[in-house]
């Protein structure tokens, strides 16, 4: 046990500080020491591979523990085997900067930098794609350093996170001289942060929103004797929103517990409460459309969402592109049809492929559902190009979603604060609509303007603020391919050239 703990103490201990520096428990400083114990650990070398194979499911399997548990509470076997996928892709990094450490002493703080953002990166692609272990998240209580998103994204934080980590590293080596470059990197970061603060334009408009949140029990959500409470409870909160004023009213996700377009019942329901209260709505719901014959089912499910008007008017609707896998969709079921036939409790929605922009009283907004909130690449495709693919900023965004699954975890919360971020990518007002919570209202300077505590039910408002700014980062967001494209470089020079350097 001591040889064990000697050996895989170091990993472990990273694994620990970059766990908590992603918690809501203001330990966030921590990133920035967090991978000091990981690179001491490669200093050491000569790992084998059954080491950095035990270290990579430690690394894992900590930040599984004490960070995304609450994943287990809805599909524990997915649970299982996002550590086992996230072990493989931390094993493939390990292995690569352990490679280089002992052979290209000069690239090791290159590639130091190039796995773990190239890493990063790639987690936002393909059906198994889960970009939550980003570790500029962590910054997520550092209003002024989240700033520089607007430039490069997550991935300039994980950049500069990353080398003050690596800096600090140098310095404890007794290299001093670090302690210039470290100083200038926090000095530019914290000034430009500022800057932006003070100077971002944003105009306030004379749009009157609100954002609902109903806190329905997830046990109660899909009980037909629950339905006539349910609608009950939407329609006094839709009374109180039409009593302040407001005329549009954001529902979250899946609201309405049926098909609402489908079913002339529960249409007439809904469209009672609008006429009575006239207010515009937008809300999620369930949609089917018929498949064809050969397909593996008989209809097209999807997770949909739409602007309903007073006018009654039929609605456009937008369908969910980007689903959670297994949750929501069995993976590679295009490609692997029989695996239609298992079934974990996934509903197996199809994936939406167009991104609408509505309009509410000569404002224009995007929409998203829940897990789409969390990948950069689809929110600069909603909020900057419009379904016909022209480029033209939206006002604002509205995020709809229903994080009743994780129940009081850390879940709601890591999930939250990634508006945040989306916000000062996209310099745009976020609304998000979360069924038991955190709703909140975000401005394009990542500042919460107003939120709601969990399973508190109540709607919310702020004013909206638009800005006209096209953030850097929207204009050149494909540059981590870089670090992607130079960390397999070196890894083909280390094999090519097997030098050993002392």
């Amino acid at each position: 046990m001591l040889r064990f703990f000697k050996t895989f103490h170091l990993p472990l201990i990273s694994a620990i500080l970059l766990s908590l520096s992603r918690l809501p428990i203001y330990l966030g400083w921590m990133v920035f020491f967090a991978f000091i114990p990981l690179l001491y650990y490669f200093r050491r070398g000569n790992h084998s591979l059954r080491d950095n194979a035990v270290s990579a499911v430690i690394f894992s399997l900590v930040q599984i523990a004490l960070v995304f548990y609450w994943i287990g509470s809805v599909t524990p076997g997915g649970l299982v085997g996002i550590w086992l996928l996230y072990s493989l892709y931390y094993l493939i990094c390990f292995i690569v900067v352990a490679r280089i450490w002992r052979r290209f002493p000069s690239l090791r703080y290159l590639i130091f930098i190039a796995v773990f953002i190239s890493f990063e990166f790639l987690q936002n692609f393909g059906e198994m794609r889960f970009p939550w272990w980003n570790i500029g998240y962590s910054l997520a209580d550092y209003h002024v350093l989240l700033q520089a998103l607007e430039i490069g994204g997550l991935s300039l934080l994980a950049f500069l996170i990353l080398s003050i980590n690596y800096l600090t590293y140098k310095v404890s080596e007794r290299n001093l001289w670090h302690l210039f470059p470290l100083s200038g990197i926090m000095l530019l970061w914290l000034g430009y942060g500022q800057f932006r603060l003070l100077t971002l334009p944003v105009i306030m408009h004379p749009d009157r929103i609100a954002v609902m949140q109903p806190s329905i029990h997830q046990d109660e959500k899909w009980d037909d004797a629950k339905y006539r409470e349910i609608m009950k409870i939407y329609d006094s909160l839709t009374r109180d929103a039409a009593h302040k004023g407001y005329d549009l009213l954001i529902y979250p996700e899946a609201a309405i517990p049926d098909y609402l377009m489908l079913n002339p019942q529960i249409m007439q329901d809904f469209r009672s409460i609008q006429n009575e209260h006239k207010v515009n709505i937008f809300t999620g719901f369930p949609h089917a459309a018929r498949a064809p014959e050969d397909y593996p089912m008989p209809y097209y499910s999807y997770n949909a969402a739409a602007l309903f008007d007073v006018r009654g008017t039929t609605p456009t609707l937008f369908y969910k592109n980007i689903l959670v896998p297994v949750g929501e969709r069995m993976l590679w079921l295009d490609q692997f049809p029989v695996l239609w036939k298992l079934q974990f409790g996934q509903a197996n929605w199809e994936f939406g492929t167009k991104i609408p922009r509505y309009y509410n009283r000569g404002s224009e907004f995007s929409p998203s559902i829940c897990y789409e909130l969390a990948f950069p690449h689809f929110m600069q495709k909603a909020n900057f190009y419009t379904e016909d693919g022209e480029f033209r900023k939206a006002d604002y965004h509205v995020n709809i979603t229903n994080d009743a699954w994780f129940g009081t975890s850390y879940g709601p919360w890591l999930h939250a604060m990634m508006a945040k971020f989306r916000a000062i990518e996209s310099r745009i007002q976020i609304y998000r609509s979360a069924n038991t919570g955190i709703s909140m209202i975000i401005n394009p300077k990542g500042e919460i303007l107003v939120r709601a505590g969990l399973f508190r039910r109540t709607n919310i408002s702020a004013p909206l603020y638009v800005c006209p700014t096209v953030p850097l980062y929207q204009r050149i967001h494909d540059y981590p391919w870089i670090f992607v494209f130079l960390g397999m470089a070196i890894c083909i020079l280390s094999v090519i050239f097997p030098r050993r350097t002392s």
